[in-house]
């Protein structure tokens, strides 16, 4: 593909949590599209090899070291972007913690406020610093999860953390509409990422030759990169506001609880 048939030629493009998992995946596309990546990452190392990766490859991006639970971070990442690129023209709000198996009666509370700070202090803060820098036509596209639609029974934590960021969603994107900006949630299910503890394995084919995910199998990074590509392009121009699952079927059927021991 040339740089001239691309989704996102000449755009600016953050991707957050980009040094791995979805973030990863995303963030290459995107430059495969023709945008200018700002690969960010709490990670140093992690975010300069992917981006060194893209320009490699032939595409256009820098690294840029973030957490994005802190306010100055958030705005030092999107000032870099705006530096180097001129503007920011969509963004993948990405990053996330999990803290998995977090006991929500035992568990301790500096777990529980890590796991809010990043998931939804940090999309509350990513928000605001990109829509600063944004003009009509920007697209925002923030990662939530199936069980910000459900529930976690062993981490009610991680759920109401992504809860939380479907109401920000799903409450910000009337007044974002007002100044000409989108802004949804994608949901993904079960992944195969790094904070899952699965090593990154990526697929041998191109976006056109994805297999299908089987129910009861994750997805691959590759699966959730491509529907944020399409909530940020203007491809999905009539979506707004949106909680987007994309969970392979995980959670269309009911699932009976375990009978209890000794039950009939």
């Amino acid at each position: 593909m040339t740089a001239s048939e691309g989704w996102f030629t000449g755009m600016s493009v953050i991707v957050t949590g980009a040094g791995s998992g979805i973030g990863r995946a995303a963030a290459r596309r995107f430059a495969e599209e023709g945008a200018r990546v700002c690969v960010a990452d709490l990670q140093t190392e992690a975010a300069e090899s992917v981006a060194n990766a893209i320009v490699a490859a032939g595409g256009q991006a820098f690294a840029c070291t973030a957490d994005v639970a802190l306010e100055p971070d958030n705005t030092h990442m999107v000032d870099e972007a705006v530096r180097r690129h001129g503007a920011v023209d969509a963004a993948f709000l990405n990053a996330g913690y999990g803290g998995w198996a977090l006991d929500a009666l035992e568990g301790g509370i500096a777990d529980f406020d890590r796991i809010m700070a990043v998931n939804l202090r940090g999309c509350w803060l990513g928000i605001r610093s990109v829509v600063r820098a944004m003009g009509p036509g920007g697209a925002i596209v923030v990662t939530a999860s199936a069980g910000g639609l459900t529930g976690v029974r062993s981490n009610p934590a991680y759920a109401a953390s992504k809860h939380g960021v479907v109401g920000l969603v799903r409450s910000l994107a009337p007044t974002l509409s007002e100044r000409g900006l989108r802004i949804n949630a994608l949901c993904p299910g079960g992944v195969r990422t790094p904070m899952v503890g699965i090593p990154v394995q990526d697929l041998e084919t191109g976006p056109d030759a994805l297999p299908m995910v089987a129910y009861g199998e994750r997805a691959h990074p590759e699966h959730m990169a491509e529907v944020a590509l399409f909530l940020a392009s203007r491809r999905s121009a009539g979506i707004n506001g949106s909680a987007l699952l994309a969970d392979g079927a995980q959670t269309s059927v009911l699932v009976p609880p375990p009978r209890p021991t000794g039950s009939p």
